[in-house]
């Protein structure tokens, strides 16, 4: 049973709903753990279901500020999303990016939306907040994030998890990566690399380290693999607070990222991975498709669909799904995907095993005519 939504003095609005330009203007206390999600209007009902996951697992010894960092959310959406916040140690907030970007183009590719770099923006947008942990939309929270935004980061700029699926990657299923990540991103160690969404961001060492105007030139001055997340391991350079998978485990996509990438990794990142498994603690569906609103058999879906039930856009959701499974275009994207990710890939796998030359020659030809595998 949902609780009862928070009392309001008589003629006061539930929601104080308002689009700032600053933390300094939001009507919230930002004194203890801040959450920033990076989102569009249309992703609003998949954030919904990852702010349901968090509300339902808060410590009711803490508060929790939750931030969303848009440009073309509806004020429709923001109550919606406000009034969801039903606990009273919960609130939602919305920051306008627009002022900060301007006129600049993001570049941008495959699944990858413009949105991904405005975590970039975080340190500029929330002056008066010295941490913040930084969230995808695409994931659902299954335990009190506050331990994860407790962890120690003085000296660091972040704290993240080793990407499980880029080192697999590194060492055997793309041999097109670790030249990339060492040679142009100038990583020392490309084992290093952290996946981005989950980020206990440093806003106050960022601050002292990096301006807002440097870190968007370097992310728009050419188009990386793996976009904002290139450009903020680029600044790291494997210089950060690594905390355990758990905190973002990767769900199996496709059913092939435990068996045919993490497996190319050296056995402390396998068995690492495999732990966050049995003890996650923030379940993420990153990868180009197989997302649990379009496939309820993907991997761990069966916990997006648990908190989706608690979100106000659950009908929108079940809506889409069934769109999906209905219209001349889902069902195309369906055969696709079926397509390419259980036969062309899976036959590719079969035919140039991992490490071999053939694989290599291949998939640098693929990426010399202008293929990405991000």
């Amino acid at each position: 049973m949902k609780p009862l939504r928070k009392a309001t003095p008589l003629g006061e609005p539930r929601s104080r709903t308002m689009l700032a330009t600053s933390s300094n203007e939001l009507p919230l206390r930002l004194d203890d753990v801040v959450i920033v999600f990076a989102c569009n209007e249309y992703f609003v009902p998949y954030m919904s279901v990852a702010i349901e996951s968090i509300i339902e697992n808060v410590s009711p010894e803490r508060h929790y500020d939750i931030i969303v960092l848009t440009r073309d959310i509806s004020p429709t959406s923001m109550i919606t999303l406000t009034e969801q916040a039903t606990k009273d140690n919960v609130d939602v907030g919305f920051l306008d990016v627009d002022a900060a970007l301007g006129d600049l183009e993001l570049p941008h590719h495959g699944h990858f939306r413009p949105e991904t770099y405005f975590r970039l923006l975080a340190p500029t947008l929330l002056p008066n907040v010295k941490k913040a942990i930084y969230l995808d939309s695409d994931l659902v929270v299954c335990k009190d994030v506050s331990p994860l935004f407790d962890t120690d980061v003085d000296g660091y700029l972040l704290a993240a998890t080793r990407d499980a699926d880029t080192i697999g990657q590194i060492d055997g299923y793309d041999a097109t990566v670790e030249p990339y990540l060492k040679n142009e991103l100038g990583m020392d160690d490309p084992h290093d690399y952290f996946q981005a969404g989950v980020l206990l961001m440093n806003l106050e060492k960022f601050r002292q380290t990096i301006s807002a105007p440097q870190i968007l030139h370097l992310a728009t001055e050419r188009e990386w693999r793996w976009l904002d997340q290139d450009v903020l391991n680029k600044v790291v350079n494997g210089r950060y607070r690594r905390v355990h998978m758990k905190w973002n485990y990767l769900v199996d996509w496709q059913h092939m990222r435990r068996t045919h990438i993490v497996r190319q990794a050296p056995i402390d990142v396998q068995l690492e991975y495999d732990e966050a498994r049995e003890e996650r603690c923030i379940v993420h569906y990153a990868g180009p498709d197989n997302r649990p609103w379009l496939y309820p058999d993907s991997d761990l879906a069966e916990l997006f669909w648990y908190y989706a039930a608690g979100s106000p856009y659950l009908d929108e959701l079940r809506g889409r799904l069934a769109e999906s499974r209905s219209t001349a275009a889902g069902l195309f994207r369906r055969a696709w995907s079926v397509a390419i990710y259980h036969g062309v890939m899976r036959a590719f796998d079969y035919t140039c095993p991992g490490g071999s030359k053939r694989r290599e020659n291949i998939i640098k030809g693929y990426m010399f005519l202008g293929g990405t595998t991000g």
